[in-house]
């Protein structure tokens, strides 16, 4: 079989990559490459598939070798780093002059609401990130995700989940009527989907921020009362306590915890359309914790 497209996912085992790779599957005129540590993982995650409607190559991001010898004949690129200390840049820009070399046409980044805040403004931008690949000479179409507040980031040791679970509380530094920027993974893999399956020049350098379903803390614990059968309540935190407790008892690095504490005061609407991009209303905070209740139950 002839495929359209031949597309390369970096970040494809994670919240966001498995719902691009599922949404890419259903697509019969599309090939695809994922980049893992483990294949165990992929086959795992996504079952049996043939060799030709996906490969799997064995890499990371410290030896890029693995990726350069298989990025020929690919026409696209996903690029999502998951890296503790924020230090992707060097990364970001090895994978993409390779893939640009090779011929790819379009690349899709998934970077951060915190480039869309004013510059130096915060203890850590995704700016960097994107200015990596902007930046390389002669470069091809770069499409730019900057979501928010992740809804799966309930899922993190100590989240909301656990502290729904066991102390039928969530706790933040927020104020009860102060809206949190949510947005489901789910959307973010759809959308960089969309795109990846769409014409190049549709969104050309485009980018999209994404917030979905922004909620106060209020509203959040009403949510998880309904869903889950039992009152769950809200107390504010200071950003002492929360800081401390990333630290001290989960043992997060400085520069993640602080730029945690803050955005806990970051608020922002619902990003004006994004039903457009996705081709339906993005997922609710609501409908995610249903699809996941069990993590909070």
């Amino acid at each position: 079989m002839v495929y359209q497209e031949k597309i390369f996912i970096i970040g494809g085992t994670g919240n966001v990559g498995q719902a691009l790779v599922r949404s890419l599957l259903a697509n019969p005129n599309v090939t695809l490459t994922l980049y893992a540590r483990s294949p165990a993982k992929i086959q795992e995650l996504f079952g049996e598939q043939t060799d030709e409607k996906v490969q799997v190559v064995q890499g990371d991001y410290a030896d890029q070798k693995p990726f350069e010898q298989a990025i020929s004949g690919h026409t696209r690129l996903f690029l999502l780093l998951q890296v503790p200390d924020f230090d992707y840049s060097n990364i970001a820009r090895g994978f993409a002059e390779k893939a640009y070399n090779a011929g790819v046409k379009q690349i899709v980044i998934n970077s951060g609401i915190t480039a869309s805040m004013p510059w130096r403004s915060t203890i850590h931008s995704t700016v960097p990130f994107e200015k990596a690949v902007l930046d390389i000479p002669n470069r091809k179409a770069v499409v730019t995700l900057r979501p928010a507040n992740f809804m799966s980031n309930q899922l993190m040791p100590g989240g909301d989940a656990d502290n729904a679970k066991k102390f039928n509380m969530i706790f933040a530094t927020r104020e009860p009527d102060q809206l949190n920027p949510w947005i489901s993974p789910n959307d973010i893999g759809e959308l960089a989907a969309n795109i990846l399956q769409e014409p190049i020049e549709k969104h050309g350098d485009a980018v999209y921020e994404m917030i979905g379903d922004p909620r106060t803390p209020t509203e959040h614990a009403e949510i998880l009362s309904r869903v889950l059968g039992k009152t769950i309540t809200y107390q504010k935190i200071s950003e002492e306590q929360l800081y401390e407790a990333m630290t001290k008892q989960g043992g997060v690095p400085h520069t993640v915890a602080y730029l945690y504490v803050y955005f806990g005061q970051y608020t922002s609407k619902r990003t004006p359309g994004l039903s457009i991009l996705l081709g339906r209303q993005p997922e609710t905070l609501e409908q995610w914790i249903v699809k996941n209740k069990s993590a909070f139950s």
